[in-house]
């Protein structure tokens, strides 16, 4: 096998996107406390202070399993989440989850000077 086989095998079994769990609803982005509890669970953290829900990345594949898991019993009181599928180059040219009163959605960044 050469280097070309190699980069081609890999390629093949490169995934072709990746998940981010956004909030689809007016009112922000929140886990139940189902969901948070067991997302520390998963990541071993006893001690619920210091680390929120607000700080995990939301491709985290622990989170998006998680509300992919419970469905509706993920959100808390004032969310509605959703796991959105997106194409893996967008990995490397960088993306942010942009909001509107709470409902989010994901953009690609662009580069802006001033």
């Amino acid at each position: 096998m050469n280097q070309n086989d190699i980069i081609s095998t890999v390629e093949a079994t490169a995934p072709e996107t990746f998940k981010i769990v956004i909030n689809n609803c007016f009112g922000g982005f929140g886990l139940s406390d189902e969901a948070e509890a067991m997302w520390r669970k998963v990541k071993k953290i006893a001690d619920p202070e210091g680390v929120y829900y607000y700080d995990i990345s939301r491709d985290d594949p622990d989170l998006v399993h998680i509300v992919e898991t419970l469905g509706e019993k993920a959100n808390s009181t004032y969310a509605q989440l959703k796991v959105v599928e997106v194409p893996m180059w967008l990995q490397e040219k960088g993306w942010i989850i942009e909001e509107y009163d709470g409902r989010e959605y994901i953009a690609e960044v662009h580069c802006t000077w001033d």
